[in-house]
C-alpha cells in the first residue's frame, strides 16, 4: 500500500524550521526600519535648513537673522516649504541659530541637531 503525502512529523519539522528562520530575520527588519526613520529625519532637517538658508539669502538677512523665535510653520507660511515635515520617529522640529557659528540649524527632539555645512 503506497500513500502519497507528508507525515505529521515531517510537517512539524518544516514548521519548526520556518519558525526559526522567521525568528532570525525579524530583528533585522526592526533595525532596518530604525535606520530608515533616522535617515528620513536627517533629510527633513536638511530640507528645513535649506529653506532657512534660502530665506536668509532672498531676504538679505544672512548675518542678522535669529531663528530661535520662529517655528517650522513660518517657513511654510512664507512659501519656502511646500509642507511642514513630520518626524517619522514622533519628534518635533525646531529652528534655531547656532551660537558658535551663527549658521541656521534645525533640531529634532529625538535624533539631535543637523547643521547644514
Amino acid at each position: 500500500m503506497s500513500r502519497k503525502g507528508f507525515t505529521l512529523i515531517e510537517l512539524l519539522i518544516v514548521i519548526a524550521i520556518l519558525g526559526i528562520l522567521v525568528a532570525l530575520i525579524l530583528p533585522r527588519f526592526a533595525d532596518v526600519r530604525e535606520d530608515a526613520n533616522t535617515k528620513v529625519c536627517v533629510a527633513n532637517l536638511r530640507g528645513l535648513v535649506s529653506a532657512m538658508n534660502t530665506y536668509e539669502v532672498k531676504e538679505n538677512t544672512v548675518s542678522t537673522w535669529d531663528w530661535g523665535t520662529y517655528a517650522v510653520a513660518d517657513l511654510e507660511t512664507w512659501g519656502y516649504l511646500a509642507d511642514e515635515p513630520n518626524c517619522p520617529q514622533g519628534g518635533t522640529y525646531t529652528l534655531d541659530t547656532n551660537a558658535t557659528s551663527g549658521d541656521a540649524e534645525a533640531v529634532c527632539s529625538i535624533s539631535g541637531t543637523h547643521i547644514w555645512p
